[in-house]
């Protein structure tokens, strides 16, 4: 089985509670993020089409120049 290339990786949470995503080519999403500080660690697997706009645009603003293209392209903006 082939591995899914990772577009890019970036960082949303504040300097206390993670909340990261990371893009992969075949459209999904990981988001790694503390609930809470006795809730840390979490990770859920999404589906590109579930992320709410607002995180789409966020994510598309912070991602990496070289990456763009394909972040745009997977988040469907």
């Amino acid at each position: 089985m082939a591995e899914v290339k990772e577009i890019c990786t970036v960082y949303l949470g504040s300097s206390t509670l993670d909340d990261d995503y990371t893009l992969y080519e075949d459209g999904r999403v990981k988001h790694f993020y503390d609930q809470n500080q006795w809730s840390l660690n979490n990770e859920e697997w999404l589906d590109a089409s579930k992320v709410s706009y607002s995180i789409k645009q966020a994510l598309l603003e912070k991602c990496p120049e070289e990456s763009k293209e394909k972040a745009k392209k997977i988040l469907g903006l």
